[in-house]
């Protein structure tokens, strides 16, 4: 039978909240202690009944916050790069401030983003995801969507969040996959670095002899890194300049002098240690792209 409105505060205020039970909902959940309290104090000190109450009632709030708050301008954030070979995700999650960016419940939102994606990757090489498409990705776990998770964490933080965009790649066939991520210092696992810019790149071997030795494997993975670096930093737009090009293509990786030595061009690298780039992406916390609606 449902309980009237003045039964549960009723209840509220005769409950003696555990306080053990107290901290651990508010380490699980990230609400404030009033809010974890009166969850304990109407669910009889119940920890699980208590925190779905307090996630059924954030994303509740969530929702009307995020409607209120949505023409709210949301220019900073963080780019988050989840890794485990041979696949990787890039997601980028903005907000008001860059206070809010250095919060644990946003943090914890930018993982659970960063994760979903890479869990919806297949054996393609890249799929790209707009702020929709983000949206209505559902985690592996708990199959809640991600616009959900981010509606109740916007009711925990009150304040305008916007999934942006995401994109997984995959390693090519006997390829290196390779990341690098300006950080701010913040980590959520050992797998996920954020930042505020980060750059993947897909490459291969051309040297399909069988002798190529651990030393060449190891400076090609060395390079590309580097190379991942290379793209943060100078922000290439492409790989090489069109066929119909004789001069120097600025934009074009290949053609750029190399970030950490710019006596060589990226070319010249690559194809010293028979190396070629496939495809590479990058990306800037909030910058203004042609693709990212």
């Amino acid at each position: 039978m449902l309980r009237s409105t003045s039964t549960i505060r009723y209840l509220s205020s005769s409950v003696k909240v555990s306080k053990d039970l107290l901290l651990k909902l508010r380490k699980r959940t990230g609400f404030a202690i009033s809010k974890c309290h009166a969850a304990l104090a109407q669910h009889n000190n119940n920890l699980d009944e208590a925190e779905n109450w307090l996630s059924a009632q954030a994303e509740k709030e969530g929702w009307a916050k995020a409607n209120k708050l949505q023409n709210r301008k949301t220019a900073e954030g963080l780019i988050g790069i989840y890794y485990k070979e041979p696949y990787a995700a890039m997601v980028e999650v903005n907000c008001e401030t860059d206070f809010v960016a250095r919060n644990e419940n946003f943090l914890n939102l930018l993982n659970d983003v960063a994760l979903t994606t890479y869990h919806h990757g297949n054996i393609a090489t890249m799929i790209r995801y707009n702020s929709e498409e983000i949206g209505n990705l559902t985690t592996h776990d708990s199959q809640r969507s991600l616009i959900n998770i981010t509606a109740a964490t916007i009711g925990k933080i009150g304040e305008n969040l916007i999934l942006r965009r995401g994109i997984f790649v995959a390693a090519p066939a006997n390829g290196i996959l390779n990341y690098y991520i300006h950080s701010v210092g913040k980590q959520i696992s050992s797998d996920l670095n954020v930042g505020k810019y980060g750059a993947i790149i897909a490459s291969e071997n051309i040297d399909k002899s069988q002798s190529t030795s651990e030393t060449s494997k190891l400076q090609q993975l060395n390079l590309s890194r580097q190379l991942c670096q290379h793209v943060v930093g100078v922000n290439p737009v492409r790989i090489r300049r069109d066929a119909a090009r004789s001069e120097i293509d600025e934009d074009a990786l290949l053609d750029q002098a190399f970030l950490l030595d710019n006596s060589v061009q990226v070319g010249e690298l690559v194809e010293r240690e028979n190396l070629r780039v496939l495809d590479f992406v990058r990306y800037q916390c909030g910058e203004v792209a042609d693709d990212i609606d």
